[in-house]
């Protein structure tokens, strides 16, 4: 069974490649995406490893095979005035089942056929931003770094590296804002496509998704002599199906059938961690923007996040707090942001000593320059 898991093993394995990314944009098309991914293989697997559903017929006149194909091709069904009867003698035979009349309502059971595919579709809709990002932001920031985290440099390299890395941010200044704004793009894409996916799921199974966590929860924390498994509701594990055929003298005949679906054994505790997972990653991707538009419109924020790279601890630090103090007012939110994901992927030391060259290198320029670039500047550095 392990083995039906190796294609999503690749993406297991974290990449130390330095990108402008934030932690929850990777929750989505690494974590997210090799769960998903893992939970479609999962259930394509036990579809031909094991029997997915297992029919009896009221009689032995329609073959097993027959009767199992059908009523895995069509749908099987429930009735919902079965759901809290008592299961056993004096009560109803299966949970969800009984004698059907007329006016019953039934509740058919048709996705699990197209489940496989949903999750692959799910799954590579939490990958689209990251291969949107990946295509637009041509790795500035690895391009940017070259090398310079190295252990294995020496200090004339290491200077020489930073050097460059210098008179690329100044000769640049104020040229990131649009490659900024890609990847806040790809964060609010992030967020939209996980309400998305609640929605798409909720109406995949019948309306049922938006509450399924919350039923599960109280379910476990019920009297076990009083209380109905909302799982139950949701992917039964034994339904009724309907087989017609001719008999003898030409008549159509109706034969019921019981099933046993195995396979929604597997389904029901996918979706409860797909619930609570998608729930959590909403929220997460909700605060993840909120806290971009802090970073946006406060410079008190920024400076403070360009500092923690500096090292908050140390004989430098008020120097670190001097440099970022004065470099803010010189940098549009791309320039900051360059020099944020810059710094996740510097050491302390090394991303303070840049800090100081570049406050160094531009408080040369002349005066009518530095006036022209705090006004160039204005819009997001006066925030």
């Amino acid at each position: 069974m392990l083995e039906v898991l190796k294609p999503v093993s690749t993406h297991l394995k974290l990449s130390t490649k330095p990108r402008g990314e934030g932690s929850v944009f990777k929750l989505h098309y690494r974590a997210t995406f090799v769960f998903i991914m893992g939970c479609c293989i999962l259930v394509t697997a036990t579809q031909y490893i094991g029997d997915p559903i297992e029919c009896m017929p009221d009689k032995d006149s329609i073959p097993q095979n027959v009767i199992d194909t059908y009523c895995y091709i069509t749908s099987t069904y429930t009735i919902p005035r079965y759901y809290d009867q008592k299961v056993g003698v004096g009560g109803v035979p299966h949970w969800g089942l009984g004698p059907e009349l007329p006016e019953d309502e039934i509740i058919y059971h048709n996705y699990y056929i197209w489940v496989p595919y949903m999750l692959f579709i799910q799954a590579i809709s939490f990958y689209i931003p990251h291969w949107v990002w990946k295509a637009v932001q041509t790795d500035k920031v690895y391009t940017v770094l070259m090398g310079l985290d190295s252990q294995s440099l020496d200090e004339s390299e290491k200077k020489d590296k930073e050097r460059l890395l210098v008179n690329y941010l100044e000769l640049h200044l104020h040229t990131h804002n649009i490659w900024a704004a890609k990847y806040i793009f790809c964060e609010i894409l992030s967020f939209v496509n996980v309400l998305v996916q609640i929605s798409i799921t909720n109406a995949f199974l019948g309306g049922e998704f938006s509450e399924y966590g919350p039923k599960v929860v109280r379910f476990l924390w019920a009297d076990p002599e009083d209380r109905t498994d909302p799982m139950y509701a949701v992917f039964p594990r034994v339904t009724k199906c309907k087989f017609w055929k001719y008999g003898p003298s030409g008549t159509v005949q109706k034969h019921d059938a019981l099933c046993v679906l195995a396979l929604n054994i597997i389904n029901e505790k996918i979706y409860v961690m797909l619930w609570f997972w998608l729930v959590i990653l909403s929220i997460l991707s909700g605060l993840a923007l909120l806290y971009r538009l802090l970073t946006i419109f406060s410079s008190s924020t920024r400076a403070r996040l360009l500092r923690q790279h500096g090292g908050v601890l140390g004989p430098n630090t008020e120097t670190t707090r001097d440099t970022v103090d004065r470099l803010i007012p010189r940098f549009q939110y791309g320039d900051w942001y360059l020099m944020h994901s810059l710094g996740k992927s510097m050491g302390n030391l090394t991303f303070t000593d840049v800090l100081k060259a570049l406050e160094k290198q531009l408080s040369r320029s002349s005066p009518d320059d530095d006036e022209k670039t705090l006004l160039h500047g204005k819009a997001f550095s006066s925030v």
